[in-house]
């Protein structure tokens, strides 16, 4: 068997592509395995680290473009699709696999008019543009939420949850006390403010907390100065690369609600206080932390209401529940969040 997987564009679409990849190899090491994905773009060098085949071709978006940059767009992606068709041509796969980004639609277009199998993944409760449109040829849609809105015909859909890395779905949260504080790898500087905010606060009432946080490149110098001159011996680190071993420690997580992001905490069983992304596309994020809110796995505070001291209060409630935090662990786990690439894999390899 072969399996041509695609994505482009960012680490929430590159990363389930090699999770979905990872996951057919240990379930059929003898498959063929094809990444395709844009040639400007972190995709070789991650693909390069998994040890995965890869070609790259350019793709542009057409969302939201000028008229003169649409044309410009129109023109890429049409020698994009041409040399998608190339290389589906000569790769052969009996299954195309796209998981977002504007390759995926060139690549997995290609696919279905050579008569391959063909699916897409999608990460987060709305789904993107390209995945929307591919599903009305894709066989297979897999849904990381489930579709409550329609947006998917329902005869090709399988709720699966996303894909995960080995190193996470074999993961737990363990028994440490760290507060693991998520403020992305870019620096989402919201949460960092109003965290450290509310660690100062919570120190001031006498509650001393273990953190580790993660505050991006931007942030750092300014999130170590803070806690250094609040005489906390905090964990600030710009990028976490063991994300694994943070879990471990952590007993209760603050993130934003990307769909791997919450399909890590689901997987490692990892309560969360939930701060959506504001400008994320169609407002996504805050669907996401909507579903994991209702059911019991986390707690929501909206971007623009986020404030130390709102931040601090919840911190302080949920840490002082240690009944409720262990439901709301168990409520995570449930969910099931971060068992796509198994589930996915199954499908493949027994159609």
């Amino acid at each position: 068997m072969k399996v041509l997987v695609t994505a482009g564009g960012t680490g929430g679409h590159i990363m389930p592509a090699v999770a979905i990849a990872e996951a057919i190899r240990a379930a059929g090491p003898d498959t063929g395995i094809l990444f395709v994905g844009t040639d400007r773009g972190m995709e070789e060098r991650i693909a390069e680290l998994n040890h995965l085949d890869f070609v790259g071709i350019p793709a542009l978006g057409i969302k939201g473009k000028s008229v003169a940059n649409l044309a410009r767009a129109v023109l890429v992606n049409t020698r994009a699709f041409l040399k998608a068709l190339n290389i589906v041509r000569g790769f052969r796969p009996d299954w195309v696999i796209g998981t977002g980004g504007y390759v995926t639609g060139m690549v997995v277009l290609a696919g279905r008019l050579l008569g391959c199998t063909c699916a897409v993944q999608e990460q987060n409760t709305i789904p993107g543009l390209t995945n929307r449109l591919l599903s009305r040829i894709a066989h297979r849609v897999f849904l990381s939420f489930p579709d409550t809105r329609g947006r998917f015909p329902a005869t090709k859909t399988r709720l699966v949850g996303n894909p995960l890395r080995k190193e996470l779905t074999d993961t737990r949260s363990g028994s440490g006390d760290h507060l693991l504080i998520l403020g992305g790898s870019l620096g989402a500087t919201s949460i960092n403010r109003a965290a450290v905010g509310a660690v100062r606060l919570l120190k001031g009432e006498g509650m001393e907390l273990s953190v580790i946080h993660q505050c991006g490149t931007r942030d750092h110098a300014w999130v170590s100065d803070a806690y250094r001159e609040m005489g906390l011996d905090a964990d600030v680190r710009a990028f976490i690369d063991d994300m694994a071993g943070a879990y471990r420690s952590a007993r209760l997580a603050v993130s934003r609600c990307g769909g791997i992001t919450l399909a890590e905490l689901s997987c490692t069983g990892l309560p969360a206080i939930m701060i959506p992304f504001p400008h994320a596309t169609d407002d996504h994020q805050t669907e996401n932390g909507r579903y994991v809110a209702n059911n019991g796995g986390g707690w929501l505070i909206p971007d623009a209401q986020l404030t130390p001291e709102r931040l601090a209060r919840e911190i302080r409630t949920r840490l002082g529940g240690p009944e409720g935090l262990a439901r709301a662990s168990g409520n995570m786990t449930a969910m099931g969040l971060g068992a796509g690439g198994h589930l996915i894999a199954q499908e493949i390899m027994r159609v």
